[in-house]
């Protein structure tokens, strides 16, 4: 079989197969944090936290109007399954491109899936997923073309890339990889001019989309924060303002969290060091077995024959890993290593490769047998690590505080959450519109002291709250048990 199928057919099992998992273990309701406020932003076309991410705000709007079943949050969810297995099939093409053949490449594809990390965040709203996913195929395609000089494929590689770049600007951390890669053979001008010309101009319309809706949410006065006198730039809807030039330059480039300064130590011992703390544990128990020393052992092998294919690949590995786990801003480096564990699992699937090919076209069939049942034994594995995953589907805590802050509080009411709550609670009420004419407003019970008196002549004032806040000239009094608690301000 090994022997049979083509190339097209393994990449398309190697995609199809864990997207059907991924989807059982998709997550069916809204989430907190990052989660929520892109399962929100992706249905009222808002935009989101930094770097504002306007390509996968299009590509998220469109997937969720276009997927007629389940729930928004569901169908946003679902999004990141689809972008895994997606990124399981750039694998699997990649692993080809390398003469792996076609069932150790899929399963190379699967290995990428299947790990716990990875799997992990494909069953909830992120950007990550989808910008890898891009960035990971137009490698593939760049690939491709320094293998084959097949300029299509240079072409469609450009223009993902500059894709990926506009769907999460951190890809470019990976794509720098697909660059070193391509060095293998001469780069032709003129195609390579008119590659860019497109993808600059796809870049710079989806660019545009952040200061466009900005400025016509403002005009028309689309977030309902803006009738309490609050200024335009508030998450959800118009996060940071990028009409005007200092709200877009702080949105795209994240300038609060200084990524600037990760970026210039990336190189440095102590750089490598914190990367080996921190991420060092999480990998080597989702990696056993000795896949990293197969890894490193099969990118020696490409080396041999590919050096520039090799360099980057290793280069699109590390470059996001380390920026991750680095990054001062950075509560969640797992999404950074996506191009870690797919360049392990291309890795192992090449010396997995030379090892059946190493007793000769005649004698496939036990070596083939022993490759499979390592596999399998890994596959094994990842499911056994996966209970989490599955029971993680069903949980409605995030929707849960949404439904209660409704419960407790008053049509018109303002709501005042710090970030992590007010996201399910934003997600309640602008997608399934269940709470009226409730305002959400994203921040701490301190930080509207202000304007608490002019709101409570004609709102009733909740703040989300672990533990009663002291509002000066205000009582505090519960009206909704859980954590965390909602509170009713009430004048002194």
């Amino acid at each position: 079989m090994s022997l049979r199928l083509h190339g097209p057919a393994a990449v398309a099992i190697a995609a199809v197969v864990p997207f059907a998992v991924l989807l059982a273990t998709v997550r069916t309701s809204v989430g907190f944090w990052d989660t929520a406020d892109l399962q929100t932003v992706a249905w009222i076309a808002g935009i989101p936290y930094p770097t504002g991410f306007p390509g996968y705000v299009v590509v998220a709007w469109l997937w969720a109007h276009a997927v007629p079943f389940a729930s928004v949050a569901a169908r946003v969810n679902a999004l990141s399954a689809l972008a895994i297995a997606s990124g399981a099939g750039a694998v699997a093409g990649i692993a080809l491109l390398l003469d792996v053949m076609p069932l150790i490449a899929i399963a190379a594809g699967w290995s990428f899936a299947f790990a716990h990390a990875v799997w992990l965040r494909g069953t909830y709203a992120d950007v990550h997923p989808v910008g890898f996913a891009v960035a990971f195929i137009a490698i593939a395609l760049a690939l491709r073309w320094a293998r084959g000089g097949e300029q299509r494929a240079l072409t469609a590689a450009i223009v993902l890339a500059c894709l990926a770049v506009a769907i999460d600007n951190t890809t470019v951390l990976v794509l720098a990889g697909g660059v070193v890669l391509a060095f293998g053979r001469e780069w032709p001008p003129l195609p390579i001019l008119r590659a860019l010309a497109i993808g600059v101009v796809l870049v710079a319309a989806l660019y545009a989309y952040l200061p466009l809706r900005s400025a016509y949410l403002t005009a028309h006065a689309v977030d309902p924060t803006l009738a309490l006198g609050i200024a335009p730039g508030r998450p959800f809807w118009d996060d940071h303002h990028p009409s005007t030039p200092d709200g877009f330059r702080a949105l795209v480039g994240g300038s609060e969290w200084s990524p600037e300064v990760t970026l210039a130590h990336l190189a440095t011992p102590e750089s490598v060091r914190m990367t080996a703390a921190r991420i060092g544990p999480l990998y080597v128990v989702d990696e056993p077995q000795g896949l990293p020393i197969a890894a490193l052992i099969g990118l020696a092998i490409v080396a041999a024959r590919l050096p520039f294919v090799a360099a980057g690949l290793a280069l699109s590995a590390a470059v996001p890993t380390i920026f991750g786990a680095t990054y001062q801003a950075e509560a969640d480096p797992g999404r950074y290593l996506f191009a870690l564990y797919a360049v392990t699992s291309l890795g192992a699937g090449v010396v997995a490769d030379r090892i059946v090919r190493a007793f000769g076209r005649t004698r496939l069939a036990i070596p083939l047998a022993a490759i499979g049942v390592l596999f399998a034994a890994l596959f094994a594995y990842d499911g056994a690590r996966a209970g989490d995953l599955f029971a993680m589907r069903a949980d409605t805590d995030a929707a849960d505080l949404a439904e209660r802050v409704a419960r407790a509080t008053r049509d018109g009411a303002v709501v005042v959450s710090p970030w992590d709550w007010a996201t399910p609670i934003a997600y309640h009420a602008y997608v399934d519109r269940a709470l009226g004419s409730r305002i959400v407003v994203c921040g701490f019970a301190l930080d509207y002291l202000g304007e608490y008196a002019r709101w409570a002549r004609d709102h009733q004032l909740a703040i989300v709250s672990d533990g009663p806040p002291a509002v000066p000239g205000f009582v505090a009094r519960r009206i909704a048990e859980g954590t965390p608690q909602v509170y009713e301000l009430v004048r002194q």
